[in-house]
């Protein structure tokens, strides 16, 4: 039997059909077969390139199997961000849809199941087509919730604490909604977005929740990085997320070297979320 086969035939009795990093199948072959380090990385490249198994993202694969074909990425990323955190925001889904508003819920909401403090409430983000932000916030409101139109983090906060009971909506303006899957952003649209709108102090969302949702939806979730800097780089942070790949998954070829402030920031965050 090949090299190559002795380690597809170890990752499907390991991984099946779970995703996996490099560093797990590393270790695999280094327990199994005392393969080296480099011996399994010329493994997975050739793997990849006899489409026995799948590059999901930097150092991130899955096994194929011929009874499931994935020939997308993005399909395959996309399958899992359909779950929304229980309640309102479903909700808020079905009376925007009933009054015609295009929108795209991101942000914490579609993370809930990362998040270790769970609030009683959370900022639920909607971007909404330019132009139809008035009319959300009025068929929200109208419905008994409460919903912001473009407010800034002092605007969140203030609404937070004069209604305790309630999750508050913030409605956001755009002139395209790229990753949006009816009505729920894709994760790595997402991913972005919740950085965005933490570090640039848009929501009240508190900064270790943030990183811990990074390094847990990047290890364990079958992201694809390509759609995640894409959606990045339009929002003009492409090299802070880049670095925070280069964190999760080093690469020595990596030049994502930031001077940016809010990435230093984040990744501080990142790292001491890491050493808890």
């Amino acid at each position: 039997m090949k090299w190559e086969d002795i380690v597809l035939e170890a990752l499907r009795t390991e991984f099946n059909d779970k995703v996996f990093r490099s560093k797990d199948a590393i270790k695999l072959m280094k327990r199994r077969n005392n393969y080296s380090k480099g011996t399994v990385y010329r493994a997975l490249h050739d793997l990849v390139k006899a489409k026995a198994i799948e590059r999901l993202g930097r150092g991130t694969y899955r096994v194929r199997f011929h009874e499931v074909t994935v020939t997308d990425r993005l399909t395959l990323s996309e399958k899992v961000i359909v779950t929304l955190i229980p309640g309102s925001p479903e909700e808020a889904k079905k009376i925007l849809r009933g009054k015609g508003v295009e929108f795209m819920i991101t942000g914490p909401a579609l993370f809930y199941r990362y998040i270790h403090n769970l609030p009683k409430r959370l900022v639920e983000l909607v971007y909404v087509i330019r132009g139809a932000g008035e009319l959300a916030v009025l068929s929200l409101r109208e419905a008994g919730m409460r919903a912001l139109l473009n407010p800034t983090r002092n605007d969140v906060s203030l609404a937070l604490d004069n209604f305790s009971e309630r999750d508050i909506f913030v409605v956001r303006e755009f002139y395209g909604l790229l990753g949006n899957i009816d009505g729920t952003a894709s994760l790595e649209r997402a991913l972005v977005d919740l950085y965005f709108e933490t570090t640039r102090r848009r929501i009240p969302f508190p900064g270790e929740e943030a990183a811990r949702i990074f390094l847990k939806v990047l290890r364990n979730e079958p992201i694809s990085h390509s759609r995640l800097l894409m959606f990045a780089n339009r929002r003009g942070i492409g090299r802070e997320i880049d670095a925070l790949l280069d964190f999760v998954e080093p690469m020595t070829s990596s030049s994502a070297k930031v001077k940016n402030k809010h990435a230093k920031d984040f990744l501080k965050t990142m790292e001491a979320v890491e050493w808890r």
